[in-house]
């Protein structure tokens, strides 16, 4: 029996880059019920740990630009964040106005986010670089009860290499050194690749990368010869939709997910 492309639904997925992102602040409860209220099928989102252990989410290597505030998520306590308003620096309008300022947007953990979104899939990118990382994402993911509902990646190659060891069964990402033999082999033959070698259920990939094209017709078919899903980042844009759904491709990753649902139902996938 030939192996399912992980989390296939028969069209692509909607995936919400760290929540509703375009029109609220990125990874607070607000911007991550907004995008469930929409309907999507993923939250995206990264994952760093506090001082204390905790697991939280939030993208950035310190927290200037989303709280205008120096530090990072290391150097601080779970209370200590909970303390820093996370819509502080939010506008949609080049500052004119920042109309999350005060309103209470808090740190989010992700056994929070667990226990809130139930039913929906995460897809959550490994931020930090120490080596307790990855354990500590393993364990919570244990503890929850997730494994079914969790794709697990990271821009670290060896992060996502010490989390596959901890939890061989979780669908991982493939790592940047694994997505450039994969284009390097769809574009030229070499190096060859086994499927011995393949330890990814998907790719997350950018359409071009510098002047190199990522995601083609052909990039996509050889992912799915080999039952990987083939995951596109960060498309705000419906003409870009379109084409990508041309492709086939298998989720497309949006700041604005009602701009990707609106696209799915006016071409019938929804």
């Amino acid at each position: 029996m030939t192996e399912r492309i992980v989390f296939d639904i028969g069209r692509p997925l909607i995936m919400a880059h760290r929540g509703e992102s375009e029109n609220a602040p990125e990874n607070t409860m607000l911007a991550l019920e907004s995008a469930v209220a929409i309907g999507v099928d993923v939250l995206e989102s990264d994952v760093q740990i506090t001082k204390d252990d905790e697991v939280v989410l939030f993208h950035d290597e310190t927290l200037l630009r989303t709280t205008g505030l120096e530090g990072t998520i290391r150097s601080h306590t779970l209370d200590e964040l909970r303390q820093i308003d996370f819509g502080r620096t939010f506008t949609s309008d080049g500052g004119t106005t920042f109309p999350f300022r005060g309103k209470g947007h808090s740190i989010v953990t992700l056994t929070e986010a667990f226990e809130h979104f139930p039913n929906i899939i995460f897809n959550l990118d490994i931020k930090d670089t120490f080596q307790s990382a990855p354990a500590e994402l393993a364990r919570l993911i244990s503890q929850t009860g997730r494994s079914e509902s969790v794709i697990v990646a990271s821009f670290h190659d060896i992060q996502i290499e010490r989390f596959r060891e901890l939890m061989p069964k979780i669908p991982t990402t493939a790592h940047p050194g694994e997505v450039k033999k994969f284009v390097l082999n769809t574009k030229f033959g070499l190096p060859r690749i086994k499927s011995d070698d393949i330890h990814y259920k998907s790719f997350a990939v950018p359409m071009k990368s510098g002047p190199l094209k990522v995601t083609t017709k052909k990039f996509v078919r050889k992912a799915h010869e080999h039952n990987i899903a083939v995951h596109v980042w960060t498309i705000n844009d419906s003409p870009t939709m379109n084409s990508l759904i041309d492709l086939g491709v298998d989720g497309i990753f949006t700041d604005n997910p009602r701009i990707l649902k609106e696209v799915l139902q006016t071409r019938g996938l929804l």
